[in-house]
């Protein structure tokens, strides 16, 4: 894993990575093999690997600087949010976290809170949630290629 010491940014080692050894693996063996290099970089840590997208952990969080009372997402995150939207000429959604309880269904959460959603005009791209970040690095559109 050379590879990986060459490069200073994750999502750039991670696809460096799955680029020298080709498509071989499945995404659950990529994703084995990526944790066994410890890829992090500014308290983002690698997790997953699975249909172009790369899951994150992210550094701790205050969720008060994530949720206002309601459970919209704060005025501030929005903004950084909207930036990064425009900047990449995405869309940008924060549908309701669908945290389910299975023991007991029909009660649900005190305060519904949502997450960060970002899309081009066929799929997700960024999902930035205050426990995760995901980031697509694999696909393509009909106007962009992602890798």
């Amino acid at each position: 894993m050379n590879i990986a010491k060459k490069n200073n940014h994750l999502l750039d080692t991670i696809l460096a990575i799955r680029s020298s050894i080709g498509d071989v693996l499945s995404d659950d063996e990529l994703t084995r093999l990526l944790r066994t290099t410890l890829l992090s970089e500014a308290g983002f840590s690698f997790l997953s690997f699975c249909r172009g997208l790369v899951t994150l952990t992210v550094p701790e969080q205050d969720l008060t600087s994530w949720y206002p009372e309601q459970g919209w997402i704060a005025p501030a995150k929005e903004k950084v949010a909207r930036a990064i939207a425009e900047k990449y000429e995405l869309s940008i959604y924060e549908p309701l976290d669908k945290a389910t309880n299975v023991w007991h269904p029909v009660e649900p959460p005190k305060v519904a809170h949502h997450h960060i959603e970002m899309s081009d005009r066929c799929q997700t791209v960024i999902v930035a949630h205050p426990r995760y970040l995901k980031v697509r690095v694999l696909g393509r559109n009909e106007r962009y290629r992602y890798d």
